[in-house]
């Protein structure tokens, strides 16, 4: 079922609904704590709704999942408000 939470998520977060998004990854993450996309997407919804500081947690917990994530965080346009952000430079900058 973290499959099914994971694509109402990512459906809704495409239809511009980020907080009902939100908690879809919540309930996709709920059932399956390392499922990176999910943490990743849901980074991409806050950011979205401007909240910097739970975007870089979630991003950061998507990268420590998965570091390929990093890569994808740094041409993702979900993150073009955050982007000038020091954490999230510093993020992007980090090597594992």
């Amino acid at each position: 079922f973290d499959q099914a939470w994971y694509g109402r998520g990512y459906a809704l977060g495409n239809l511009g609904r980020n907080e009902d998004a939100i908690a879809s990854y919540d309930k996709a993450i709920e059932i399956k704590p390392d499922f990176d996309q999910a943490w990743y997407n849901q980074a991409c919804a806050y950011s979205l709704l401007n909240d910097i500081d739970t975007a870089i947690e979630k991003l950061q917990e998507a990268i420590n999942l998965n570091p390929e994530n990093r890569q994808m965080a740094k041409t993702d346009s979900d993150f073009d408000a955050i982007r000038d952000d020091q954490r999230f430079v510093a993020l992007m900058q980090e090597q594992q």
